[in-house]
């Protein structure tokens, strides 16, 4: 059996302005800070084999803490991006709708298969992350894998275990610094634990 703990990062500037920040970088917020030193001290009692990260700078300082602890290496994975927005990058969806009304008509015309003007789609980034997903199955067999990434990205990876495809994407609910735990056993999935945050609601 594998297991995965899936965390998504603490919270950015770019979600307390709302702006889409998919490959973009943006830095970690007071308030995430915070829910680093609660997630730390949440996954201490954890027994990890491997780490991974997304190669973006808010999943790497939301798990750098326990790595050092853990004495572990993050493996970066550029498999594990968010969804890139491409000219969205750094907008809100408000402006968006303003600016681009002609692109929210796409949207909803082709719903997963949209691609965002110099991105591309959620069922391009399925894909890739499916992969990925597949691959750490393969190379840690019966160990503790944790992974730190995106919202879009855990949904995949939660879509891809499920459903093999990525029509569950948007049933799942992922906030910042949560932990979500999926165990595998004969490519059956089971998620034990779902969008997590009671560590650190009195912290934040």
């Amino acid at each position: 059996m594998i297991t995965l703990i899936l965390i998504r990062h603490a919270t950015t500037e770019a979600n307390e302005h709302q702006t889409f920040s998919g490959f973009k970088e943006t830095q970690i917020s007071a308030a995430g800070k915070k829910q680093i030193d609660a997630l730390t001290k949440r996954l201490c009692h954890y027994k990890i084999h491997a780490i991974y990260a997304s190669p973006s700078n808010r999943t790497w300082q939301t798990v750098k803490d326990i790595a050092d602890k853990k004495r572990l290496p993050i493996q970066t994975a550029d498999e594990l991006r968010e969804i890139h927005f491409g000219n969205f990058e750094g907008i809100s969806f408000q402006t968006i709708q303003e600016e681009y009304p002609d692109e929210i008509i796409k949207m909803i015309d082709l719903g997963d298969n949209y691609v965002y003007p110099g991105g591309e789609s959620l069922v391009q980034s399925y894909k890739r992350t499916a992969v990925k997903i597949d691959d750490i199955k393969r190379i840690h067999n019966e160990q503790v894998i944790l992974i730190c990434a995106h919202a879009g990205t855990i949904r995949n990876v939660l879509s891809h275990l499920i459903s093999k495809s990525p029509s569950l994407h948007w049933h799942f609910k992922i906030d910042n610094a949560s932990l979500t735990i999926v165990t595998i056993e004969n490519d059956f999935a089971v998620i034990e634990r779902l969008n997590d945050t009671c560590f650190i609601q009195d912290m934040v």
